[in-house]
């Protein structure tokens, strides 16, 4: 099992390091990050069960980061720290469905037990999944299916975002729809294609409307519905992200 810290004070850091024992806990690693952009990266070469997450960091919030988590890597769970009792940020991070809020400074007897209850949802969960995993097989060995003729999972959810790409998407209805959990469906596309569900629905879209995008015919507006865009701004920064220039920008080019 492997937990990140994230928090912008290296002493901070330090101090949650060396005042639990991870190795009674029984994890297998322990990361760090010193800020939101050193923690994005962590996450794409690695699957992180848990993730300890300050509120204040120099590129982006605490908050910030969790919900880039809980869209990225929907299994992880997440615990705050901060120094601020005010309810606000506490109602904030629970929202997010963190699992608890720590008030710095830290008591480490306090996040052992915080910690252990986090393990114990984590095995919980891999144990649902692979209850739905076997389910799902005996279903189909009941229902005189050969296993070696079924279409892959990971296969029919990637063929389905690829034909419904102006429909709302995401991991938890697509896990549904092939009857594996959501976690197991993260870990297993992110091994398959080398990136998130999440980040590949976006590739195919900006993809997708660019390809659009040449035909004059179409609006900006109806090139963003088409590739599962409601609102004009967000589609014009993320297409800005990946293709490096605006819709309009890319658009002049091909005329």
């Amino acid at each position: 099992m492997k937990l990140l810290i994230v928090d912008d004070e290296y002493i901070a850091v330090e101090g949650v390091m060396n005042g639990v024992n991870w190795e009674s806990l029984g994890f297998e690693q322990v990361l760090q990050a010193y800020s939101y952009s050193e923690a994005v990266a962590v996450f794409q070469k690695n699957y992180i069960e848990i993730m300890i997450c300050d509120i204040e960091m120099p590129d982006g919030t605490g908050l910030e980061l969790v919900e880039w988590v809980n869209a990225h890597s929907p299994g992880t769970l997440c615990i705050i720290m901060s120094c601020h009792d005010e309810f606000d940020y506490a109602r904030q991070a629970l929202s997010l469905r963190c699992l608890d809020y720590v008030l710095k400074p830290v008591r480490y007897p306090t996040l052992t037990a915080i910690l252990k209850k986090a393990m114990e949802t984590v095995e919980q969960r891999r144990h649902k999944d692979r209850m739905e995993t076997y389910g799902q097989q005996y279903i189909d060995m009941v229902s005189g299916r050969n296993w070696d003729e079924q279409e892959d999972a990971v296969e029919k959810v990637e063929r389905y975002i690829c034909e419904h790409l102006a429909d709302e998407l995401n991991v938890k209805s697509l896990a549904d729809m092939v009857y594996i959990g959501a976690d197991h469906l993260t870990r297993t596309f992110k091994k398959r294609f080398g990136k998130t569900v999440t980040d590949y629905i976006l590739e195919k879209r900006m993809i997708l409307a660019g390809e659009l995008l040449k035909d004059p015919r179409l609006t900006i507006t109806m090139v963003s519905d088409a590739v599962g865009f409601g609102n004009y701004s967000y589609f014009t920064e993320q297409f800005k992200r990946f293709h490096g220039k605006t819709p309009r920008e890319y658009r002049k080019q091909y005329r």
